[in-house]
């Protein structure tokens, strides 16, 4: 979990808005954009959604990005790929890692300079850079040597002896960024370069510090990733998040005297458990090297200052022992509050940003809710910022009204990403049906408690072939909404086909001609044309757009001969008689064996006329649901023994690939 720093009191003062990645492991080249409220990353196992945090992680984390002896990054984390030629394949390794983040700064917030006022200074480049450089990675800025810059080139900034100096850097800036280069050589050494650079707004050019000191006082950082470790997450020192929360606590108290009697008893005690082995070692192995040299073991620290160095946590659950003993649920609760507590009344002018990896590994569902609701406990209504990592639909749900997606699917061995604020689709995503969706690769997309008719007919007919192939199916509970939400799986790249009724083939929204029948159980609701030609594209490919121009001409055709009919038909029988009856019956397979499932009634005329539970005029319901369920498990029924399953097979035939798309109709 990446934790960078934000004050709960206030307004958000700077988030993490922007980041290109380039060639750091499964990731060749993305730019995601992030907002202020709940980011999340959603995809399969080894897609690159790790790799996204880490990347963060390097340019944003406590240790310094540029450190030569830090092994952050080692030759596997460069981009490897695959030529291949007439008559052999050659694996290519990238020569260079860039990673880029953004960092942007609300109107009218302050900069903790307080905070500033104690880190090293900075040479600053005296020549603007332009603001296009980015696009070539700041190619140019790299190439840059400060120390072969004379007077008149660069200036240097020290926060600790001239505070107002920074002050006039920053006062006027809103958008700041880290920029981390690593090159390697044929010999395997591994360069590491950062850059700082900061400008007023996106019109403007950047001016360029060539290193990043002041980087954790806007973004102060910690890490939990998939599998937990407190011992990393909850490193106590001088730099990291939680050391600072531990001194500032053990500082902060008028209990010296008793600490110092507590140090002296516990010294007394130590000295006589540990007296035989302590003489012998010093016998041995110093009097004759290191005279005036002896080994001390020690309880805790016996100084003050060093008290927070010391501490360790335990949690009780039943059974008291240390946090690294405990459960990942434990742990990652812990230590959310704990950065949410140095947030809110120790560090309280930074900003702060928080990412977990898949917050669900090991718990249960109502644990998972915990966790979430912790999560947006801390957004605090939009004034802090959270990244997680996730394949659970539960934290998907959110109190906050605006959400960021990010896909990541892995396309010939390489991480992309594709991203969506589900903001305007939020009332259709109620629940983790609905939620689902964004971790499938296809979609069937229904009206309602149809979705239990077309699970028990897959499962008798195809198996597993719905979890094998990732394929969900989503109730949006009525016709209304299949349009919305076809919209959303689109812009998400899912492969998405529909079922409904018979009259989605009919009715549209005009008010006049509804009321003239509603006497005869006319009704309002969209249709099949509101799908749009995109979506028949979707399904179709070149032949999707004569294939919509279809739909709109016999629905028109009906419209025009059969007005009374197009507001209250709920089947194709119908329209038997008519001379085209045929051709609509063949025209509506042709639709279903290509994903486009439009039944020939509605889905109670289905069931056998020996089945009582419905009926064409009992509509399905949730209890029948459990009753049907019932028989199937307790007395050995089958659906297909109870419900006509030709029409839905004929439509998931289609799906599992039994049926192809004609070239002709």
């Amino acid at each position: 979990m990446l934790f960078t720093n934000t004050s709960i009191r206030g307004g958000i003062k700077v988030y993490l808005r922007r980041v290109i990645i380039k060639n750091f492991r499964s990731i060749k080249d993305i730019d995601i954009t992030f907002d202020k409220g709940k980011n999340i990353i959603i995809g399969k196992n080894n897609c690159g959604k790790s790799n996204i945090i880490k990347a963060i992680d390097l340019v944003l984390g406590e240790n310094n990005p540029a450190y030569e002896k830090n092994e952050n990054i080692t030759e596997k984390d460069f981009f490897t790929y695959k030529i291949t030629g007439e008559n052999e394949e050659k694996v290519v390794i990238a020569d260079e890692i860039f990673i880029y983040c953004e960092l942007q700064r609300d109107d009218g917030e302050d900069i903790p300079y307080d905070a500033m006022s104690e880190c090293s200074g900075f040479y600053k480049y005296l020549y603007l850079v332009e603001k296009e450089a980015i696009d070539n990675c700041f190619e140019n800025e790299f190439l840059i040597n400060p120390d072969e810059l004379g007077y008149g080139e660069k200036q240097y900034i020290n926060p600790k002896k001239d505070i107002e100096k920074v002050k006039e850097e920053f006062d006027d800036k809103y958008i700041f960024a880290f920029a981390l280069k690593a090159c390697r050589d044929e010999n395997g050494h591994i360069n590491k370069k950062i850059r700082f650079f900061y400008r007023e707004d996106k019109n403007s050019d950047w001016t360029m510090g060539f290193t990043a000191p002041i980087r954790n006082e806007f973004l102060q950082s910690a890490i939990i990733p998939s599998f937990r470790d407190p011992i990393v997450q909850l490193r106590i020192n001088q730099w990291s998040w939680y050391g600072k929360l531990l001194r500032n606590l053990t500082k902060n108290h008028n209990k010296d005297d008793e600490l110092k009697e507590a140090f002296l008893k516990l010294k007394e005690i130590a000295d006589e458990i540990f007296s035989d082995v302590k003489q012998k070692i010093s016998a041995s192995s110093f009097q004759v090297a290191f005279p005036g040299t002896e080994i001390l073991f020690q309880f805790s620290a016996d100084e003050k200052p060093d008290i927070y160095k010391n501490v360790v946590i335990y949690i009780d659950d039943g059974y008291k022992s240390l946090i690294t003993d405990k459960g990942s649920g434990i742990q990652s609760a812990t230590i959310i509050g704990l950065f949410s507590y140095y947030t809110k009344y120790v560090n309280t002018k930074a900003s702060a940003l928080l990412c977990v990896e898949e917050p669900e590994l090991y718990l249960h569902p109502h644990a998972c809710r915990t966790i979430n609701y912790k999560l947006d406990e801390f957004l605090d209504k939009g004034k802090n910022q959270v990244i997680i990592t996730t394949h659970s639909p539960e934290f998907l749900k959110t109190v906050e009204t605006d959400m960021n997606l990010i896909i990541v699917r892995k396309e010939g061995g390489e991480t992309k990403t594709k991203q969506l604020n589900i903001k305007e689709f939020k009332d259709i995503l109620i629940d983790n049906n609905q939620n689902e969706v964004f971790f499938a690769d296809k979609v069937i997309v229904c009206e309602g408690y149809d979705s239990y008719i077309i699970r028990w007919i897959a499962e008798e007919f195809y198996q597993n072939r719905l979890n094998d192939e990732n394929i969900s199916i989503v109730s949006v509970g009525g016709k209304d909404n299949i349009s919305r939400f076809v919209a959303l799986t689109l812009e998400l790249g899912i492969d998405t086909y529909i079922m409904a009724d018979f009259d989605y083939f009919l009715r549209d929204k005009d008010v006049e001609k509804v009321k003239k029948y509603e006497n005869k159980g006319a009704k309002c609701h969209d249709s099949i044309e509101n799908l749009g030609s995109k979506f028949f594209v979707s399904r179709f490919g070149e032949e999707g757009d004569k294939m919509f121009g279809k739909v709109a001409k016999i629905r028109n055709i009906i419209k025009q001969k059969y007005e009374e009919k197009f507001y209250t038909a709920k089947s194709i029988e119908d329209f038997r008689g008519d001379e085209k009856f045929d051709k609509l019956e063949f025209f509506l397979k042709t639709l279903r064996t290509n994903g486009i499932c439009i039944l020939s009634g509605d889905i109670e005329s289905f069931f056998n006329k020996d089945f009582q539970l419905v009926s064409e005029t009992d509509k399905l319901s949730l209890e029948k649901i459990f009753k049907i369920n019932s028989m199937m498990s307790n007395e050995g029924c089958k659906i297909s023994s109870i419900f006509n399953v030709v029409e839905i097979k004929e439509f998931l035939d289609g799906i599992f690939g039994s049926y192809e798309i004609p070239h002709s109709l």
